[in-house]
């Protein structure tokens, strides 16, 4: 028998990191500030959980129910731009010269996206764009080592987790937690990206979602 298998393909790669604060206007409208680039970007990684229970009669499984989703990460990093540090985790500049960081900053929830490559079996290479909504960041993790015969450089760890944003939702009204966008048409997305960081005239980072979401479906946005 001959099979039929799908397009051989792998993921690698983590580039593109970029994020962007989330706040509400005075009448309670999505407010989506400027998004960042993330400069020294090592590694995302997300884990979504689902509990799962069986509840039995009749001496069978009854029924099974799924609680909610419930998704915990981290972002690996050899530098933490100043940006983030202000925005999201709860630092403040003091007025000294040159201001200095303090810990008693606001750690605001944000937009948090990055690209991966996709390769397949001829060659071909696209970039897959992915979108996390509302995205909560803790005090990084992160320790010290003296240089030896060489330096090593430290990667600094940040926890957080990601929730639905329930300002973005799909066709059917659901809020969404997580965009996976793939390029597939020879850059267009891309293009569409890269606009997002132009100075003359860059693109809002709500129209960028409502494209890749297929829908106007957003409640509000600035």
């Amino acid at each position: 028998m001959t099979y039929k298998y799908d397009t051989r393909e792998v993921t690698h790669g983590n580039a593109m990191g970029f994020f962007a604060k989330i706040s509400k206007t005075e009448s309670g409208a999505l407010d989506l500030k400027t998004p960042y680039p993330f400069t020294g970007l090592r590694k995302t990684s997300f884990e979504t959980s689902q509990e799962s229970k069986a509840y039995y009669a009749d001496n069978v499984e009854h029924v099974r129910l799924q609680g909610k989703k419930s998704t915990e990460g981290s972002i690996t990093t050899y530098q933490i731009p100043k940006q983030f540090m202000v925005d999201h985790l709860g630092k403040k500049l003091t007025t000294s010269t040159p201001p200095a960081l303090i810990d008693t900053g606001v750690n605001a929830n944000f937009i948090w996206g990055y690209t991966e490559t996709v390769t397949d079996e001829f060659g071909s290479e696209v970039e897959e764009f992915h979108i996390w909504t509302n995205v909560k960041a803790s005090a990084p993790k992160g320790s010290t080592t003296a240089d030896e015969s060489s330096a090593t450089p430290k990667e600094i760890e940040i926890p957080c987790t990601a929730s639905p944003n329930n300002f973005i939702l799909d066709s059917d009204k659901k809020p969404v937690s997580e965009i996976v966008w793939r390029d597939t048409d020879k850059g267009v997305i891309r293009a569409k990206f890269d606009k997002l960081f132009t100075s003359s005239t860059p693109t809002k980072l709500i129209d960028f979602i409502n494209e890749a979401l297929g829908t106007t479906a957003i409640v509000s946005g600035g």
